[in-house]
């Protein structure tokens, strides 16, 4: 059997930044146990708090103000952190633009956290995708560190939900409009749970732009056509302009189709 100074050491070596949480799972410490073994941890130099709760492995000679990267961070806030929006579109290496603000979603109702200049906000999953708990998340390792992620296809659905979290329309159509590796059955299945008629008109009518670049079938299209709302929706829930795309049912603003025409490999 382990001692819990090996396990506590495997556990630094595996992880760059965590959460108390994870720490009382992994090497079987709990109240003022954990307590005494972070309290251990700082004194020898060996790890540093970030915020209560949430701790970083110093590397050999680091500097007072080191801090680890930011997103995992954000996959540590709670302890069923996962990077969604902006933030899983700059893990997958999908985001164009950079930005200080660092979204995780989270069943836990905290406010968002400011960390050396850095905001770190929380948002509660959809509604009806709490009833499938890991739907749509993947694990990864990140920095030797195991984050919970978005899958790419929950991504793009919750993307297209959720614009204002993502950086916009154009910066999803940056990120997306060269997948062409995305799986159409997890997609679907996820919109289905998504159960929302106007998101499932919007991936519609992106796939729909860009199916020759992410080598989109279309079955998929006509899968997502039967899902769209019944009553014509915006496009943006806060702008309600455009010209009614009648496949979709949505109002489609110029500067949406414009994003898209504008590129010479879309056809229509």
């Amino acid at each position: 059997m382990q001692s819990i100074d090996k396990k506590i050491n495997n556990f630094l070596n595996k992880h760059r930044v965590f959460n108390t949480f994870e720490l009382e799972k992994s090497c079987g410490v709990s109240g003022y146990h954990t307590r005494n073994v972070l309290s251990k941890l700082q004194r020898e130099n060996k790890i540093k708090k970030v915020r209560n709760g949430i701790y970083t492995v110093l590397p050999e000679n680091a500097h007072d103000d080191f801090t680890p990267p930011a997103l995992l961070i954000a996959a540590k806030m709670t302890s069923d952190a996962v990077l969604g929006y902006r933030s899983a579109l700059a893990f997958y290496g999908l985001s164009r633009s950079a930005t200080s603000s660092h979204t995780f979603i989270s069943k836990h109702r905290i406010k968002p956290h400011h960390i050396h200049g850095m905001l770190f906000k929380p948002c509660l999953p959809p509604k009806q995708v709490t009833k499938g708990e890991n739907i749509g998340i993947v694990e990864h390792v990140a920095w030797n560190t195991p984050v919970r992620v978005v899958s790419k296809e929950r991504l793009l659905a919750d993307s297209l939900d959720r614009l204002d979290l993502s950086g916009g329309w154009e910066e999803v159509l940056n990120a997306f409009r060269y997948e062409n590796a995305l799986n159409w059955k997890k997609l679907l299945a996820y919109l289905c749970l998504l159960a929302n008629p106007a998101t499932s008109a919007r991936v519609g009518y992106f796939l729909e732009q860009c199916r020759k670049t992410m080598e989109v079938r279309e079955d998929v299209l006509l899968q997502l056509e039967k899902m769209k709302p019944r009553i014509p929706q915006h496009f943006f829930r806060s702008r309600r302009i455009g010209k009614l795309n009648h496949r979709w049912n949505l109002y489609i603003p110029v500067d949406v189709a414009a994003a898209i025409t504008n590129e010479k490999d879309y056809a229509f």
